[in-house]
This record gives structure tokens, C-alpha cells and sequence, in this order.
């Protein structure tokens, strides 16, 4: 299309532009449907022509404007008429002719040199932005920006934009850089470097601030080498943002600051040599008082966030946290005594940005990043002089400060734990209420980081001051954060610990719940539930006084300004009846269940709390009542079906649009950027997604074949959420639900051809996901579910060829994946710029993966035993490549005990016919006996090694007897019984034992018993010592004499070995009780003397033990 438009056109779409606004919804929606139905079905091209022209020569500001946001917009969205076998939307600028594009980007090249109205041309730059990203992004390969060859005339425009005399034009260049950083990520950079160095120091503050913010996007989106070129730069971004605090431009100087705290987040290295030089500097504005709250905070978080994604660099600063703890703690003092504060409920101050708070949030990040070593003494040199201040601002932020850290520092707070809580406790009696509020907080946090610890140590100080503040009834706020402290405390203490305190207690919560102030009421009944749960049994005594009450309050308590009351009521009186069980609940089971049904038929509005809590109280009443529960399912389960079923709201907003007032934080809305997008989801649907599901998998795990009415339902709910990517939490309590099913069907007896039908669908939809996920978390409950499910289907094979293929298959790719990233992370160890945060994250990694590559062996050792021989071929095929792979990896111990573990598992459930392919790994197996790198490896050959002898048949035979040597070698290696050793010891003699019984057609049994015999004890392995000791009594029943020695010598140390045995709990019956008769009647035969000195050998503890089992 020509650059001439004609002129009815741009009447027609400056008509159609001033009605896009009007007030008039009816104008307004008649334009709307001329542009959609009209303009972009029937001429797109002359509308992006038309609005760029527009946008380029209107004479008014607006209006050209307004064409500018218009032709984005619309350039963006789908191209109407599509073909239906296209498998990617095509937007409008997609299908645009070649010329009709290349008119629109000279327009806009042209709007952008002549524009003077700031918002235009600021709308201009972000058409011209979109147009260059969504260019670029229809030429991208493989997930990587290449040069873009169709918008020759943009650099050269941009780069002479920045070079111009005119402000504006230069910072309008900064202005797309910033937006499309690829533009010049693949440039040569000596000329772009010249620009940037002027523009960083142009007189003209914004044209700064442009060029530091382009400067730090095209740093993130470059590649590392182009990124550590630019990195010269930083001291001058540093000096941009010097100059806005001397000048007092804060506004610049917080756009700045969050620009640097991107770059130091995503490539924190960058300030290697800086660290020290950026602490200063941003300490400066932290303690600048006179500056907004905004900007001290922002300063503060840029260090912050450099010491969670750089922690080694900052350990190497040596007044990083002697700086920047105490400007912290300063901070913490900055608040009122408003009187608000006392009659509120704090429900709101979890979000509040007020300076206190993100002082507070600073130091348990920096506890958490840096560890207690470094802020641990820091703290404590300001605590102490904070809590013996006059003033009430300073001791409230130095008990508060103690909560803070506690967390990050808990491993060397631990060793001070006395000594800080008689540090906190005189303030629960401070002279000012909001002191003792921050004692209570203080005594609930620690009592949360060092649960346990702090319950059996210090019970009796803490609950004694504690308890007592629920008596503060001038100060309600203090009185219910008292009784919250209590559920931080009976979270992790002992019944019986805590049982000398429940009459104090309770007359205390009681009195709360009689307060007449709901946010008190509230925290008592929750308090109440907490209390209980830890009581458990011992709360009997006082269910009947407190049932009724709760009882009481649900009957009552029925206006809106009660749901929350109503939905913690519900939620104690649940926890109160799984505490005292089924028998004490029962005279109010019904009353009570009455009321859940009315609540659940008055809940009208998706956002009634008491939604969750009635999901998770019948939940518990099922827990109560078990297959009584039934009856009850057809009123439970269609909302929670429902709730289930709920799918998340969306929102793609453009950057410009005022996103907090249409889509608030608090109605559950979070946004992330992509693509020059805000791509926001409403999460507060998602967690009551995720509970319902959690409930599912409780109902099918509590009523096995009584949810038979459910299980299709369920299942076709559940499988499509396995990838539910919006909600880690959905996605596990989706796949939890999984093996419950199968359960369910089992119990239920509906035939094997449902029962396999039903297995099958969900098989395929575990499969499908495993096959492609990448969430290590995720595969470990993935392929527990598989296994888990097939065991419950019983020994046989329940897989058809197409499954055990996709299973195959799926699991070779996953096994291919972990082995190319377990390569990745060696070479990252051996590269020389490892940093010591890069090595945390690597043994995370580990861990992760290797607790999968343990649930990939477990699924393959369920295969093998359910399909056997008929596995053979498909795991010849697919999987002993990449088992080769790992038993030949020098490198991975782990890898080559894994594969020694599979090929245990293949002998196990395929016997003698193993050889075939077992044969060529014999000698590495047999290696593997003395590996010196892991002796989980040298366990893991141990064990291999005694199936071959038990399963392995007569092809096995002259390795077992080879093996022998190696194995008493390894029986009778120094430090064989030290914790590091004792299983591959254990797993030596056990082997031996199979060997010995099983297959013994190579050598002479009888020369082997006797240094066997002095091998013995095994007591810690309980899935070997069965078969052990199981052996040992039949040769001694049989009066064996290699066993028992000549003129029976041996026995004196048969009886010490048995006597370990019991001790030990390695056995249960029936071997135990036959240990126990054989030990006897060996007692019995042996000379008094040394039937006294073997007893004399035993330990007082080690008798009371035999004797509490009877055994003696």
C-alpha cells in the first residue's frame, strides 16, 4: 500500500478513535465492534497505515497519542480468519504485506524525530519497541534472537536519536534500547560504547536514567561475554545514580535503583570488585531520614539482594553486616505508638511496607543468605543496648530483631538458647504493651526455630511467663498474640510435657474466648485446636467442657462479620474430635455435622472463608469417623468437586495500564513480565484449588471401597492436573491422589477387567507427564505413584506392551537428562570461577536428583518383579544402554551404585536367564566390591553379589565363589563396624549367607561357615537379618559342626550374637521368638562360668531390653 491514504480513511479512523473514548458506553461499543467486526476483518491494512499515520502527522497530541496505543494493540492480536490447520496464530503484523509494514515502520521512524508532546512520543517509543520485538521474535531460532535483517532503519535512527542535541530524541533512543535490548546485543559494541559513555554523563537527568536503564537491560539480555564487557560500566552507573542523590531526585533515583537491583539479582557477579564501594554508597541513602521511605528501602534491598545472590562475594567484605545490620535495626525503631494498632488485628500488617517492617524482613534475609556465623555477632552487639534503652521503639526492635534472625542463625543460637530466652522473658512484662507484644513474638518464633529443643528444655520458664500475658485484658492485641505464641510452642512440645500445664491453660483461653472481640475469639478457638492436637488423649478431660462452647459459637455466631470465627470454629472442633477419637466424639458427631451441612448450604459468596475451612473439617471428620463417613459423601462432595474443578483468573495488561487498581494484590492477583507483557493469574482461587484436591486424596485414602461411587470423577479430575503448572501445590496433591484410587478400585472387588481399565488410564496420564518433566520435585511423587500403584495390583503383570514401552522410553529419557546435567555440574566444578553459593546450589541440585534416579530404580525394581522375564527385551533395548553408561562412569559414584542396584533387581526377578545379558558386567560388579570412593557402591556390589548367589542359578556359581575372598575381605577390612562401613559389612555377611545356602556347588561349605559364623552379628540391616539368622538357626538345629565348633566352642559367642540380635529389634517374629527359645537352650549347654560371663558381657540396658520383650 501507498504512503498516501486517503482522506475519508483518516476522517473515518480519527471518528472511530474519538468514539473509542467517548463517555457514551453505546458510542463507545458501536466503535469497539467497528474496529473488531469491521476495520480488522475487512482492511487491516489501511487501519495500521491509517493509525500510523495518525500517530505521525495529526495535529493533535492525544489523539496521536492514542493512535500510537492503538496500532500496538491492534498489531498484536490474532489475525482474524485463520485456517483451522494452522498450528500457530498468526497475529495481525504477522499476515501484514511487506510494503504495509515498511509504511508503518517509516511513519513511526518519522513520528519518532518530530515528535515534541513527552506522552506521544513516549507512546510512539513503545509502538516502535513492540513492532522491533515481535520482528525479531518471528525470526527467532531455537529460543535466540538473531539479527534483525527487516528493520534495517532502526539502529541507525536510534543511534543517531542518542547522538542528537535534542534531550528528548536522546532519551527516547535510551527508551526503546530499554524495551528491545536485542537491538544491539549482537552489535559490535565500540561505537554503542562511546554513546553510552556520553549519555551517562549527559547534563540532562533523565537522558541518564535512560541510558543506565538501557545500559542494564541490554546487559541481562546479552551473552556473558558482552555482559562482562559492559561491566566497566557499572562505576559510572553508580555515579548516575550519585548525582540523582545530590540533586534529590528521588524519583530517578528509585527507577535507577530497582534497574541495578535486576542486574544484581540476575548477574550479581558484575559487582565482584564493586561490593564494598555499593555498600557505602546505598548505606548513605538508608540513612538519609529526610529521603522517602521508597527510596531508602530500595537502597537497602540492592544490598540485600546482592547477599542472597552472591553470598560468598559479600562473606568477603568485612563490614558488610557490621554495616548494614545496625541500619537495619535502626529502621526497626522508626514507628508510632498509634493508637490504631491496639484495637486492630494486625491481619493487614504481614504486607505493610512501613519502614519497621522491611528492617525486620532485611535482617532475616540476611540471616538466612549469610548464615549465623556472620550476623549472629553483629546483632548482639546492638540487642542487649537496645533492650536496656529507654526507649519503648528500641526494645520493641531488639526483641523483634531476635525474631528475625533466629532462623538464619538457629544452628549457633542453638549453643545461646538459655541465655536468650531469660533475655526475653522479663519483657512480656514490659512497662509498654507493644514491648511485650514483641516478647510474645520473640518467644513464639524461637519456640518455631528451635521446636523441640526449646519445649523439653525450657517448658517450665516459658509457659510460666507466657501463660500469664493471656490474663492481659486492658490490652487485648497483647493478650491474643500471647495465646498465638502458644501455638508456636504447642506446635512442637510432648503431651506429656505438656500436660501439667492444660488446667492454666485452658481457664486462660477460655476466658479469651469469652472476650467479646472476634479477632480474640478467634485466636483462642485456634489455640484451642492447637492445644488439643498436641493433648491428644489427655485433652479428654476437658472436651466436655469446651465441645458445647464451640458447638455454641457455630449455632449462634451466624452474621457476616462471624465467617472467619465460624471457619476457625470449625476447624477446632474437627482437631478436638481426631484428638479424643470416635468413642468421645460421638454424642456430638451429629449435632456437629448438622451444622457443617448448614454452613456448607449458606455459603453463597466464592470468597467466604469458611470455604476452606469446612473443606479440610469434613476432611477430618472422615479421619474420625472412617467408613461411618460414607452416608455423608453425596453432601460433601459435589462443592468440593466443584472447588476442584475451579480455574484460575487471567489477565494480560499492558505495562502502561494501572494494574494495581483493577487488578489489587490483595484480591489475590500477581503479575510477572513476559514478553513486554504483564501476564497476571488471581491466586486466591488456586489454594483453595489445591485444598480441595489434598481433601480427595484423604476421602479415597480413608473410605477405600466406599468412594466407589467417585473414583471415575475423581480420576478424570485429578490426571489433567498433573500438569497444572500455574500451582506447585495442586500438582502434588493431585499425583498424592493417584495411588489412593487405585486402592480404592482394589477394595472396592469390581472385576479385573475394570480394576486394569482403570489402572491403565491412569498409568498413561503419570507416563505422559514423566516423559517431559523437567521439576525433579515433581518425578519423585510421579514415580512413586507408579510404583506404588502397581504393587497394589499384585505380583503379576499389569502393564500392556504400549505402557511398558512409554514407561521404557520415558524413563531412558529422564535417566539421559540427569546424566547430561550430572556432566554439566562436573564441569562446573572444574571451572575455576565457582563461587561457594554456586556450590550450595549444585549439592541442592544433587540431592534433588538423586532422590529421583532413587525412585526411577524403585519403578524399574516394580517392573521386574510384576512383568519379569517378559521385561527383558524392551530394557535390552532401551534402558541397559544407559545402565552401562552409569557402572562404566569413573566419575559418579552414585551413577555406578544405582546401575549395580538395577542389575541386582534383573537377576532377582529373572533368575538364571539373566546371564545372557549380566555376563559382560560380572567384572565390573566384581571391581565394584573394593570401590574406594563410596561405600554405598561397595554396598550396593555386596548385595548384588548375595542375589546372584540366591537367584542366580548354576551360571552364577563360579563368580559366587570367587567373590568369597573379597567379601571376608571387606568383613574383616579395619573400622568394618564404623558407621560408614557397618552396612557394606552387614551387606558382605548376608551375602555370604545366600551364597553359602543358595548356591555352594563351587567350593566346600563346611571350610566357609566357621569364619562366616565369626562374621556375626548383623543388627542393623532388617532386610537382611531374617535370612541370616534364619540360616544360622536351621545349621544350629541340625547341630551343625562347622557351626558350633569342636566340643561346641563356638557357642559362648553364638549366644553373645543372638543376645545382639534381640537387643538390636533387627528381627520380629516368628525369628525372633526362635532366637529367643534357641538362646535358652544354648545357655542352657554351656559350662555356669561362662554362661555367667557372657551375661556379666551384657549391659544392664541391653537386659532391661530383652526382659521389656519378654525375651528373658
Amino acid at each position: 500500500m501507498a504512503n498516501d491514504i486517503p482522506q475519508d480513511i483518516l476522517e473515518q479512523l480519527v471518528q472511530m478513535l474519538s468514539n473509542l473514548v467517548s463517555n457514551d458506553n453505546m458510542v463507545r461499543s458501536s466503535a469497539e465492534q467497528q474496529l473488531n467486526s469491521d476495520w480488522m476483518v475487512s482492511k487491516p491494512d489501511a487501519l495500521l497505515t491509517g493509525l500510523a499515520h495518525l500517530a505521525c502527522h495529526h495535529d493533535d497530541a492525544v489523539l496521536r497519542s492514542f493512535a500510537a496505543v492503538l496500532a500496538r494493540r491492534v498489531a498484536l492480536r490474532i489475525a482474524p480468519n485463520q485456517p483451522t490447520t494452522d498450528t500457530v496464530e498468526l497475529t495481525l503484523w504477522d499476515v501484514m504485506p511487506e510494503e504495509t509494514r515498511q509504511v508503518i515502520q517509516t511513519n513511526f521512524l518519522t513520528a519518532l524525530k518530530k515528535e515534541t508532546n513527552k506522552s506521544a512520543r513516549n507512546k510512539i517509543c513503545d509502538t516502535i519497541s513492540e513492532i522491533a520485538r515481535v520482528t525479531a521474535l518471528n525470526e527467532r531460532k531455537l529460543d535466540v534472537y538473531i539479527e534483525d535483517e527487516t528493520w534495517q532503519e532502526l539502529l541507525p535512527v536510534l543511534l543517531d536519536c542518542a547522538k542528537s542535541e535534542s534531550a528528548e530524541q536522546r532519551e527516547s533512543a535510551f527508551r526503546i534500547f530499554t524495551s528491545v535490548p536485542h537491538l544491539v546485543s549482537g552489535q559490535h559494541m565500540e561505537e554503542l560504547s562511546i554513546v553510552f559513555d556520553n549519555c551517562l554523563k549527559d547534563k540532562e537527568p533523565l537522558v541518564r536514567l535512560g541510558a543506565m536503564k538501557a545500559v542494564i537491560s541490554i546487559m541481562l539480555e546479552s551473552s556473558i561475554t558482552v555482559r562482562n564487557a559492559m561491566g566497566v560500566l557499572l562505576p559510572q552507573l553508580l555515579e548516575v545514580l550519585s548525582g540523582f542523590v545530590a540533586t534529590s531526585k528521588e524519583d530517578h533515583l528509585v527507577e535507577g535503583l530497582v534497574a541495578l537491583i535486576e542486574l544484581a539479582e540476575h548477574s550479581p557477579r558484575l559487582f565482584r570488585n564493586l561490593v564494598s564501594s555499593v555498600l557505602a554508597f546505598m548505606i548513605e541513602i538508608v540513612k538519609k531520614k529526610e529521603f522517602d521511605d521508597r527510596t531508602r528501602q530500595s537502597a537497602l534491598e540492592l544490598l540485600l539482594t546482592l547477599a542472597e545472590c552472591a553470598p560468598g562475594l559479600v562473606r568477603k567484605v568485612p563490614d558488610y553486616a557490621s554495616v548494614i545490620v545496625p541500619a537495619a535495626m535502626e529502621m526497626m525503631t522508626e514507628l508510632e505508638d498509634d493508637k490504631e494498632w491496639y484495637s486492630s488485628d494486625g491481619s493487614d500488617e504481614d504486607d505493610n511496607d512501613a519502614n519497621y517492617i522491611i528492617g525486620e524482613h532485611a535482617l532475616d534475609r540476611l540471616a538466612r543468605a549469610l548464615g549465623g556465623s556472620m550476623i549472629l555477632p553483629v546483632s548482639f552487639i546492638y540487642i542487649p543496648q537496645m533492650l536496656a534503652s529507654d526507649s519503648w521503639q528500641a526494645r520493641h526492635s531488639a526483641l523483634m530483631a531476635i525474631s528475625a534472625i533466629a532462623e538464619g542463625c538457629a544452628q549457633i543460637m542453638e549453643e545461646e538458647l538459655p541465655k536468650i530466652i531469660n533475655m526475653v522473658l522479663p519483657y512480656l512484662t514490659d512497662s509498654h504493651a507493644r514491648v511485650r507484644f514483641a516478647a510474645c513474638n520473640a518467644i513464639g518464633q524461637l519456640s518455631t526455630d528451635f521446636a523441640g529443643i526449646l519445649q523439653k528444655n525450657h517448658h517450665s520458664l516459658v509457659l510460666k511467663h507466657l501463660i500469664p500475658v493471656m490474663d492481659n485484658a486492658q490490652f487485648p492485641r497483647v493478650r491474643a498474640h500471647a495465646a498465638a505464641a502458644l501455638v508456636n510452642f504447642c506446635e512442637a512440645v510432648d503431651k506429656a510435657t505438656l500436660e501439667p500445664y492444660l488446667d492454666s491453660i485452658f481457664e486462660r483461653l477460655l476466658s479469651l474466648l469469652d472476650s467479646g472481640t472476634i479477632f480474640i475469639q478467634e485466636q483462642a478457638i485456634t489455640t484451642i485446636a492447637t492445644v488439643a492436637d498436641s493433648a491428644e488423649e489427655r485433652f479428654v478431660k476437658y472436651y466436655s467442657s469446651i465441645m458445647p462452647l464451640l458447638i455454641n459459637v457455630l449455632q449462634q455466631a451466624t452474621s457476616s462479620e462471624y465467617r472467619l470465627l465460624r471457619g476457625k470454629t470449625m476447624e477446632c472442633a474437627s482437631l478436638i474430635a481426631l484428638a479424643v477419637g470416635k468413642n468421645v466424639f460421638a454424642p456430638h458427631a451429629q449435632g456437629f455435622i448438622k451444622l457443617l451441612v448448614q454452613t456448607q448450604t449458606s455459603v453463597t459468596e466464592p470468597d467466604d472463608p469458611q470455604v476452606y475451612y469446612l473443606l479440610t473439617a469434613w476432611a477430618r471428620i472422615c479421619k474420625v469417623l472412617g467408613r461411618d463417613f460414607v452416608p455423608y459423601l453425596d453432601i460433601v462432595m459435589p462443592p468440593l468437586l466443584a472447588s476442584a474443578q475451579l480455574k484460575p483468573d487471567f489477565a494480560v495488561v499492558d505495562p502502561e495500564d494501572d494494574v494495581e487498581s483493577k487488578y489489587s494484590a490483595e484480591d489475590g492477583w500477581e503479575f510477572v513480565g513476559v514478553d513486554g507483557q504483564q501476564i497476571g493469574i488471581k491466586t486466591t482461587v488456586l489454594e483453595e484449588k489445591c485444598t480441595a484436591v489434598e481433601m480427595l486424596s484423604c476421602y479415597a485414602q480413608e473410605l477405600g471401597s466406599g468412594f466407589r461411587p467417585y473414583l471415575e470423577k475423581v480420576r478424570d479430575i485429578v490426571l489433567p492436573l498433573l500438569k497444572f503448572y500455574f500451582h506447585d501445590g495442586v500438582r502434588h496433591a493431585a499425583v498424592a491422589t493417584l495411588t489412593p484410587l487405585v486402592s480404592c478400585v482394589q477394595q472396592a472387588e469390581l472385576g479385573e477387567e475394570y480394576m486394569f481399565n482403570f489402572w491403565h488410564q491412569i498409568c498413561a496420564g503419570i507416563l505422559e507427564v514423566v516423559a517431559t518433566e523437567a521439576d525433579s520435585t515433581f518425578l519423585v511423587p510421579l514415580y512413586a505413584a507408579f510404583y506404588e500403584s502397581l504393587d497394589i495390583m499384585g505380583p503379576g503383570p499389569s502393564l500392556s506392551p504400549v505402557l511398558l514401552e512409554a514407561f521404557t522410553k520415558a524413563t531412558e529419557a529422564q535417566l539421559r537428562e540427569f546424566y547430561a546435567r550430572l556432566k554439566h555440574r562436573e564441569e562446573a566444578r572444574a571451572s575455576e570461577e565457582l563461587e561457594a553459593e554456586d556450590e550450595e546450589i549444585i549439592q541442592e541440585e544433587e540431592l534433588n536428583e538423586e532422590a529421583v534416579l532413587g525412585e526411577i530404580g524403585r519403578a524399574l525394581q516394580g517392573v521386574f518383579r510384576t512383568h519379569g522375564v517378559n521385561y527383558t527385551s524392551i530394557f535390552q533395548a532401551l534402558l541397559e544402554p544407559v545402565v552401562a553408561t552409569f557402572l562404566n562412569d569413573a566419575q559418579s559414584p552414585t551413577c555406578r551404585q544405582w546401575a549395580i542396584c538395577v542389575l541386582g533387581d534383573l537377576v532377582e526377578f529373572t533368575g538364571p536367564l539373566s546371564w545372557p545379558i549380566m555376563a559382560a558386567y560380572v567384572p565390573r560388579v566384581m571391581d565394584s566390591l573394593m570401590d574406594p570412593s563410596l561405600a554405598e557402591v561397595r554396598q550396593a556390589a555386596c548385595y548384588t553379589l548375595g542375589v546372584w548367589g540366591q537367584y542366580g542359578g548354576s551360571d552364577y556359581a563360579t563368580v559366587c565363589s570367587a567373590s568369597l575372598p573379597l567379601l571376608f575381605q571387606l568383613i574383616n577390612v579395619a573400622q568394618a563396624r564404623s558407621d560408614e562401613n557397618v552396612m557394606v559389612t552387614e551387606n558382605a555377611v548376608a551375602a555370604v549367607t545366600k551364597i553359602c545356602k543358595f548356591n555352594a556347588s563351587q567350593f566346600d561349605v563346611n571350610a566357609v561357615l566357621p569364619s562366616w559364623v565369626q562374621a556375626l552379628p548383623v543388627v542393623n540391616d532388617s532386610e537382611e537379618a531374617p535370612l541370616v539368622y534364619t540360616y544360622l538357626l536351621d545349621l544350629m538345629d541340625a547341630q551343625h559342626p562347622s557351626v558350633l565348633g569342636l566340643n561346641n566352642v563356638n557357642l559362648a559367642h553364638l549366644a553373645t550374637v543372638m543376645i545382639e540380635a534381640l537387643v538390636s529389634g533387627v528381627v520380629v517374629d516368628p525369628v525372633a521368638t526362635r532366637l529367643a527359645q534357641t538362646l535358652k537352650i544354648c545357655l542352657s549347654r554351656l559350662d555356669v562360668n561362662i554362661s555367667t560371663a557372657v551375661w556379666n558381657s551384657v549391659s544392664v540396658e541391653k537386659r532391661k531390653v530383652l526382659q521389656d520383650m519378654s525375651f528373658l
